[in-house]
């Protein structure tokens, strides 16, 4: 499995939002949602084409509400939280879910889902958890749950987990690397 970012505060930086229209098939009423579709579309396409040679990336949604490749068999899964766009790449289907870490009212979150958690950390690793589950829509084999700079990361697969931190694809898209799992 491969994960690759982009930090949306650098994006911007360096680039014009123009450049984001050809990634952006929708109209969005906020310039973050514009940023966080575009950016994730971008990074995706980006991937495809530079590390698994995919000339016609084409992505549509399922009936689930999952995007997929058209012509391709490769998976992938998107998220994006504060200043990170965040997308895995898999031959298997694959989870992700990325969260800024803010203060939580603990208790209440406790109460609300039905189950205790001790700090933050327990909250974020359940969040997470939770979400990337989801987005995987099959049984969880394999999960990496960790702190990534400010934010909670989780990665779940229905295989093994293997993937590979901090390699540059190019200026913009950051590959991440790690072979340990989180039970």
């Amino acid at each position: 499995m491969d994960v690759f970012y982009i930090n949306i505060a650098e994006f911007k930086n360096s680039h014009d939002k123009d450049f984001l229209i050809p990634y952006s098939d929708k109209s969005f009423k906020s310039e973050k949602r514009f940023y966080e579709y575009g950016l994730g579309r971008y990074l995706v396409k980006s991937v495809a084409k530079e590390v698994y040679g995919i000339d016609d990336a084409e992505i549509i949604v399922e009936n689930t509400g999952k995007p997929i490749f058209k012509n391709s068999d490769i998976q992938f899964c998107i998220s994006h939280s504060n200043n990170i766009v965040m997308a895995s790449f898999d031959k298997n289907p694959c989870g992700l879910d990325i969260e800024f870490i803010k203060t939580r009212n603990i208790e209440k979150l406790s109460e609300h889902f039905g189950q205790k958690f001790a700090n933050s950390d327990d909250f974020y690793k359940f969040w997470t958890l939770k979400e990337a589950s989801y987005k995987l829509n099959s049984e969880v084999k394999a999960k990496y749950c960790a702190k990534f700079e400010n934010y909670y990361l989780t990665i779940v697969s229905n295989n093994d987990l293997n993937f590979s931190i901090s390699e540059f694809l190019h200026n913009d898209i950051i590959k991440l690397s790690c072979n340990k799992l989180c039970k």
